[in-house]
């Protein structure tokens, strides 16, 4: 792995655990092994950093998220594979972190975070809409608010974790099966 790739990884570990505010080109070059003269080489400032950071965090999470919707079973079964993936609730969502911090103001850092939702509510929103058409469900709501109501338990799923410092991502996505065996009849 090159100087530039280890600069990378540190900062993507280092704004999941910190956030960006709370972490500072020394933390990421001590925790990176790179000096300053090497991460200023590599990336003109921490915001040119964090905006490769984070677009390559929100790249990896959508492929995992496509990986998931695109494998073998019904909607539900690849839903399911979504939202039971190993997470480590206690940090929080790696996407979810980065809306908190006062960087979020600045459209450059916003963008791929802002992209990352847009992207599960599309493709969710349309696999929904796709297995209505084709008879396969009945929704007693709107796909749309099914998508809202999926990315909004994880995330304040992620938000109990980290305030109490209990892991309850797991009991919140069990709550969201049983609301989404309500609200998505299987035909």
């Amino acid at each position: 792995m090159s100087k530039r790739d280890d600069i990378l990884v540190a900062t993507k570990q280092l704004f999941w655990e910190r956030g960006y505010e709370a972490t500072s080109p020394r933390d990421i070059q001590e925790v990176s092994g790179a000096g300053q003269g090497s991460f200023y080489h590599h990336f003109r400032s921490k915001r040119d950093l964090a905006c490769e950071a984070i677009s390559e965090v929100v790249a990896d999470r959508i492929a995992e998220f496509e990986r998931d919707m695109s494998g073998p079973g019904t909607l539900r079964e690849r839903l399911d594979r979504f939202l039971v993936q190993p997470r480590e609730s206690l940090k929080g969502c790696r996407i979810g972190r980065m809306v908190w911090d006062s960087a979020i103001d600045d459209p450059r850092l916003r963008e791929p975070l802002a992209r990352y939702f847009r992207h599960i509510e599309d493709r969710l929103g349309a696999e929904l809409n796709a297995a209505l058409e084709r008879g396969e469900l009945e929704l007693k709501v709107p796909a749309e608010q099914i998508v809202l109501m999926v990315l909004s338990a994880l995330q304040g799923g992620f938000t109990i974790s980290r305030a109490t410092q209990q892991r309850r991502v797991d009991e919140v996505v069990s709550a969201l099966g049983g609301m989404l065996d309500v609200v998505m009849i299987i035909c």
